[in-house]
């Protein structure tokens, strides 16, 4: 089943993939347009109109609230063998005159804890609560999301979404046969990896079978955590190719990934090899989604009269991600959150892009409501 509000999960995680630099890259799409779905909730006009475009969320307020509540107790359903939290946090100024019905609609769609918060006589106080609210909900993979001087006495709301996911592979890899081979970096260089190893190998009269096809030189396997609500995609570009070619071939044919994973079919394994891999990312989400096309909120312009009647626009958002894959399984984190102040007595400030360093795309979709919870680039798996 995929959920309406999950469709633009993949478009734009591969458009936002594409702007933030070479290397390495994990990001967390789901996490980044629920905190962005909230702001919708309340912004007017072309504000709205740039939110929407760029995230693909729906338009019509009502199947966008719906499919974020059904999204939200889905993901957190404790009947699954795996681990999948997602939390929603709304602070508030005090005093601040908040629109009631925009504070509802956070309350009962996103499930969003909503606290008052005293940004003007001690902004770094709250800073360090919500950021230990977020390393609570991340089991302490996410420590900082709003890094120091960020949240100030001219804040006024801030709000954060929160992901956390740890699930087993249904087929493990036995450590035994994990050994260091070769992997070959972009620029043509060599490294040795631990190198996790399935087929022949470790099953040489009962190979494993996975889903798996060929597009055009570029190679996919589907690889199922226990329960099979989960699982990771692995996409190989062809030999000669970059990874970050065939980023944009996925961009440009607008292929979704839920196209090609219907295209798989359940094939024997005489040798499959993966790389472990531990990747982090931090990034500031201002200038990248300018380039998509979300400009108003940052600036002078910014309409978010359905929050309250102060005119307000975002500073900066903020995306953190950690993500490990062994012969266990994978563990995921991220957070992102946006803050807000007020327009009339500030400005934002002149935003900053961090890049880190990885061949191959890995994608970890929940099968069971479309969300695409991870999107991560694997250049070069020594982190």
């Amino acid at each position: 089943m995929q959920y309406d509000v999950t469709y633009g999960d993949i478009p734009f995680g591969l458009s936002l993939l594409s702007q933030l630099g070479e290397g390495n890259i994990s990001i967390s799409p789901t996490s980044i347009r629920v905190a962005l779905g909230m702001l919708y909730e309340g912004a007017k006009g072309e504000t709205a109109r740039q939110i929407s475009l760029a995230t693909h969320l729906p338009e019509d307020a009502s199947v966008r609230e719906r499919g974020i509540r059904e999204l939200t107790e889905a993901l957190n359903a404790t009947t699954v063998p795996h681990t999948i939290r997602c939390a929603n946090g709304l602070w508030i100024a005090e005093q601040y005159p908040v629109n009631p019905e925009f504070k509802q609609t956070v309350r009962d769609n996103y499930r969003a804890e909503v606290n008052a918060a005293d940004f003007t006589g001690n902004p770094e106080k709250e800073r360090a609560d919500i950021n230990a609210w977020v390393g609570r909900k991340t089991e302490g993979k996410i420590p900082e999301l709003f890094p120091e001087g960020s949240i100030d006495s001219l804040t006024r709301l801030v709000l954060a979404n929160a992901l956390y996911f740890k699930a087993q592979w249904d087929n493990k890899f036995d450590p035994q046969y994990t050994q260091k081979q070769d992997f070959t970096l972009s620029n043509g260089e060599t490294v040795r990896v631990d190198m996790m190893r399935k087929g022949h190998i470790d099953s040489p009269w009962d190979l494993p079978t996975f889903r798996y096809g060929e597009f055009d030189g570029m190679q996919a396997a589907l690889l199922p955590y226990q329960g099979k609500h989960l699982a990771s995609l692995i996409l190989l570009p062809p030999k000669g190719d970059s990874v970050k070619s065939m980023e944009a071939d996925l961009q440009e044919s607008h292929s979704s990934l839920w196209d090609i994973i219907k295209e798989l079919r359940l094939e024997e394994f005489a040798r499959l090899e993966i790389p472990k891999h531990e990747v982090k990312g931090s990034f500031k989400l201002q200038a990248p989604l300018r380039v998509l096309g979300i400009e108003r909120m940052f600036d002078s312009k910014a309409e978010f009269q359905g929050i309250g009647p102060e005119p307000l626009f975002v500073s900066e958002g903020f995306h953190q991600t950690y993500f490990k894959t062994d012969e266990e399984g994978s563990e995921g984190a991220a957070a992102t959150g946006f803050i807000a102040k007020n327009l009339s007595m500030s400005r934002p400030r002149k935003p900053i892009e961090f890049v880190v360093d990885r061949p191959f795309l890995e994608a970890v979709i929940d099968n069971s409501t479309g969300a695409l919870l991870f999107l991560n680039r694997i250049e070069d798996p020594q982190g």
